[in-house]
Order: structure tokens, then C-alpha cells, then sequence
């Protein structure tokens, strides 16, 4: 824990280093008053402090219990650990929904709430509760109220300095002013991104503290499983009741994001090969989290770590208690997947690349007094970078029938490069559960569910099917034809969907697609042409 520590101490000193530097600097260029700015900032972000433990209460139902009314032994173990840290026995709530789920708020230790949803007490067994709760005791423990707190007021505080540099600093020190409005909107970008860090570091901190609290990692991995694959559970259940789930409400507060939950359940139930979650398979699953550089690069913009990651940490804190770990996370990475991660961003900016290389052909030709062909030039260029995406990020088939079982056990694809597949099943619900307007569907086959990308070049044909079309194909027997992606959740974009009952669904975002691109490349070529026979 102290390593863990002396990272949460670190990323604070640079978020608190950055902020000062940007004060400074805004304080120079512009002439304003240290605390007129900042003062406006800092009361938001005390104002958010004080009222946001108001207001969660407000929002969610949460049923105030004695723990030991709801079970007597985790009760002992609440006043257990409490006691050995020196705290007080937190407000014990209970809320009345499926989705396994646990969270903390309030002010400090001694003003601090522990809710966990009836889900949550009726999935894990009594010892992976106890893990869990004791994650959450660990973020009380290390006052991590305090902590995101003051963390989170950075990002506010530098915003605050690029809005007064960008506004104030106008009338003087005109390109001084404007290289610190840049610089301070570009900290403030930065800033978001570490805070976040922060948020995952002190979830592994209080794993880690749960794991040495407890003296069994192994039930805060089995739990952490088990909430996984219970929060994608519950929320097709939802489907049928047609309400939001709570996962998606408490996403920030709860133990996981749940797009990290939905991703691993997923895949792991795949991965089963009989849609059942076993160790093996929750390692299987984990591979693309561990292995695909492009699961680190989800995870940036993420305040949860990735579920293999925790699990991993779990699984090294298990051994230097001198257990074995409950899930064998320990096999190497086949080859470095780098490669092909270089290879998706270079296909992702081809459209740019192109853009940028017409413009020097427009330039160029434009100075030579050749504006119409110059102009060609960059239609054609443009379309040449839509092209190679287009070839590389949608291949025209075979769509060779596949399992999901098969599909998620692919380490290498991405939102950029894929698999054409054709996938048989029922679907069983949306993509977002109980929310009306949801265009996703959810299919099922004999081995695993997987999401299907419903995406139509216009959002507002997207919202349409989802609001009066989408309920009616739940149920139904149908054949899947699409690609197979990941990022992060494993799903098939839609190119067709066949239903037994008779219809058929297309989407037409390929086609409309492969049309621009050929479509600038065509344009570009008969302009670039006609200038040069002229």
C-alpha cells in the first residue's frame, strides 16, 4: 500500500504543479488579481462538496438500515475493520434494486455513507461481501471524499485561468495573452486526464486495502467477477421493465464503470463456449484487455481501471500472501501487438493525411495559377485516404458464420480493424437497457450474447428505429451480418439482419460510406482532368 500511496501523493503534486505554473502565468500576462479568478472556482468546487452528499440522498432511495438487521456478520466485520483504522462505523444503506452494486459519499470518515443495493447482497456469498464492502471501507479509510475533491477542483480552477486569459487578456499583450489561454486550456485537457489516473489509482487502493483487510483477494476477485457479470444481467432483465438501470446512474460511484462490466461479462460468458462464466474463461476474456494496446488507450478516459488489471493486481497480492490466485492471469503475451495498433492509427488518419497533402497540391498547383486543378487535387487526395479506410476498416467479407464464443477470443481487433462475420441467435434486448430510444440490440447464441451496432449515416434514422422499431425484433430468431469490433465492449456493426418472422433490417452507413470515397475520388479525378486538358 505505500507504493500505492506514494502514487496518489505524485499525481496530486502534478496536478497541483501544473496549476500553479498555469496561476502564475495568468497572473503575469494579464494583470488580474489572484483571488478575483480563483475565488469564483473555489466556491463552485466547496459549494459542490458540500451539497453533493445532500443531493445523492435526494436522488437515490436509499433504505437507512442497522447492518446487523441486514446481515450480523458483515455488521462484525464493518465494526471490526472500522475499529482497527480508527473510524467511525459509516450510515449503512441499503437500495432496493438487482444491479449488484456498492458505493461510499459523504464529507470525511466521520460523516461517511456505505450503500450497497439488494443485488449485491443476494449474489456474492459472505466472504466476497465482505471484500467488497471492505473496497469501500478503504476509500473512507484513505478519505478519498478529500482527496477527488481536491483533485477535481484543478481542472475547474484551469479552466477558470483560460477563460479570463482568452477574454481579459485581449486588449493587452494581445499574443502573450493567447499563448496562455492555449496553455492553460491545454493543462486543463491534461488535468482531466490525471484526475481520472488519480480516480483509478485509488480504486486499486482500496482493492489493495480490502485485500490485505480481509487476508483474501481471492473473494474480492471471485466478487468483482460476479458484480461484472451481474451488472450486464440485471440490465438486460431491465430490458423487460423498461427502466434505467442503476449501474448507469451510479457510474462514477459505483465499484466499476459499467462499460467496463458489460465488456468483461461479455466476453467472459462467451468465452465459456455455453454462455457461463467460468475461471478459464474469465481468463480468456481478459487477453484483449491485457494484450490490445488499444484497451489502455479506453482506459484513458476512464475513472476505473480495466477489470483485468484489478484482477491482476489481486492476483499478485494473492501470492505474496502466499496464496494462489484465483484466476491464472499469468500466461505471456503471444507477440507484441504494437504493430498493428501503429497499423490502425495510420488507416484511422488516412482521411486526414489525405486532407493535408491536398492542401500542399492545392498550394503548390494554386502558385503555378493552376487553382481549379489544385482543387482536384485535394478532392482526390481526400478520397484516396477514404478509400485505404474504408478498405482496411470494412473488408467486403467472406462472412463466414461464427460464433461469439470465437469472436470474443480474438485479441487483435479493434474499432479500427475487424472481422467480417455472420452470427446466428435470438435477440433478447437493447444495447441500453429501459432506455426507449435505444438503437443497439443485443444477440444471443449458444455460446455468449454480443451487442449489434444498429448505425445508419443519419442519427436521426438511428433514433427513429430505436424508438419505434428496435422493441419489435426482441425475441426474435434472426442472422447477423456485420463486422466484429471491439472498443472496449466486443460487438458486430450491423451491415444486415434477417428475422425469422420474416424482414430484414440494413443498414446503410458502408454504403454511404464506400459512395463519399469513391465519390471524392471520381470528383477529384474528372476536375484534376478537365483543368489539364484545358
Amino acid at each position: 500500500m505505500p507504493g500505492l500511496f506514494a502514487r496518489s501523493v505524485a499525481v496530486l503534486s502534478v496536478l497541483f504543479g501544473i496549476l500553479f505554473a498555469i496561476g502564475m502565468a495568468v497572473t503575469t500576462y494579464c494583470g488580474l488579481p489572484p483571488a478575483f479568478a480563483l475565488a469564483i472556482a473555489l466556491a463552485v468546487g466547496l459549494l459542490q462538496y458540500l451539497l453533493s452528499p445532500w443531493v445523492i440522498g435526494l436522488i437515490y432511495r436509499i433504505d437507512w438500515v442497522r447492518p446487523e438487521d441486514v446481515n450480523p456478520q458483515l455488521a462484525d466485520a464493518l465494526k471490526r475493520v472500522c475499529t482497527f483504522n480508527g473510524i467511525a462505523v459509516p450510515r449503512f444503506g441499503v437500495i432496493q434494486d438487482g444491479n449488484p452494486n456498492a458505493f461510499t459519499f459523504g464529507h470525511y470518515p466521520g460523516d461517511a455513507r456505505l450503500v450497497v443495493t439488494r443485488g449485491l447482497l443476494d449474489m456474492l456469498d459472505q466472504s466476497e461481501l465482505e471484500a467488497v464492502v471492505a473496497h469501500e471501507l478503504g476509500h473512507i479509510v484513505h478519505w478519498d471524499f478529500v482527496v477527488m475533491t481536491l483533485a477535481s477542483l484543478v481542472p475547474l480552477l484551469l479552466y477558470t485561468a483560460y477563460v479570463a486569459t482568452r477574454d481579459g487578456g485581449r486588449s493587452r499583450r494581445r499574443e502573450s495573452a493567447a499563448a496562455v489561454a492555449a496553455l492553460s486550456y491545454l493543462a486543463y485537457v491534461l488535468s482531466e486526464y490525471i484526475v481520472l489516473l488519480l480516480s483509478r489509482t485509488r480504486e486499486y487502493y482500496a482493492d489493495e486495502f480490502a485485500a490485505y483487510t480481509t487476508q483474501n483477494p481471492n473473494a474480492l476477485s471471485v466478487g468483482l467477477v460476479k458484480v461484472c457479470y451481474g451488472l450486464a444481467s440485471s440490465n438486460q432483465a431491465n430490458e423487460n421493465q423498461r427502466r434505467p438501470s442503476l449501474s448507469s446512474v451510479v457510474r462514477h460511484l459505483g465499484i466499476f464503470d459499467p462499460k467496463w462490466a458489460a465488456s468483461l461479462a461479455m466476453a467472459s460468458a462467451a468465452a465459456a463456449g455455453n454462455g457461463t462464466v467460468t475461471r478459464d474463461s474469465v481468463a480468456d476474456a481478459m487477453r484483449w484487455d491485457l494484450w490490445n494496446p488499444w484497451a489502455l488507450v479506453y482506459e484513458l478516459g476512464s475513472s476505473h481501471p480495466l477489470p483485468a488489471k484489478r484482477l491482476k493486481a489481486l492476483s499478485r497480492v494473492a501470492i505474496a500472501l502466499g496464496q494462489t490466485p484465483v484466476y491464472d492471469l499469468s500466461e505471456p503475451r503471444p507477440e507484441s501487438y504494437w504493430d498493428e495498433f501503429v497499423g490502425d492509427l495510420l488507416v484511422a488518419a488516412m482521411p486526414g493525411v489525405g486532407f493535408v497533402v491536398g492542401l500542399g497540391a492545392l498550394a503548390y498547383l494554386a502558385q503555378a495559377g493552376l487553382v481549379v486543378a489544385g482543387i482536384g487535387a485535394l478532392f482526390l487526395c481526400v478520397g484516396a485516404g477514404l478509400v485505404i479506410r474504408l478498405l482496411k476498416s470494412y473488408p467486403n467479407g467472406p462472412y463466414a458464420a461464427r460464433s461469439v464464443e470465437s469472436l470474443v477470443r480474438e485479441p487483435k481487433v479493434s474499432g479500427v480493424r475487424c472481422i467480417p462475420c455472420r452470427l446466428q441467435g435470438r435477440i433478447i434486448g437493447r444495447g441500453i437497457p429501459g432506455l426507449f430510444y435505444s438503437k443497439d440490440l443485443v444477440l444471443r447464441d449458444g455460446s455468449g450474447f454480443i451487442t449489434l451496432d444498429y448505425r445508419q449515416p443519419l442519427r436521426i434514422l438511428d433514433w427513429l428505429f430505436g424508438a419505434f422499431l428496435a422493441h419489435k425484433t426482441i425475441g426474435e430468431d434472426a442472422v447477423a451480418y456485420g463486422w466484429y469490433r471491439r472498443s472496449p465492449r466486443p460487438y458486430v456493426e450491423l451491415l444486415s439482419v434477417s428475422l425469422k418472422g420474416g424482414g430484414e433490417l440494413r443498414c446503410h452507413t458502408y454504403l454511404c460510406a464506400r459512395t463519399v470515397a469513391w465519390g471524392c475520388c471520381a470528383l477529384g479525378a474528372g476536375v484534376l482532368l478537365a483543368a489539364v486538358a484545358l
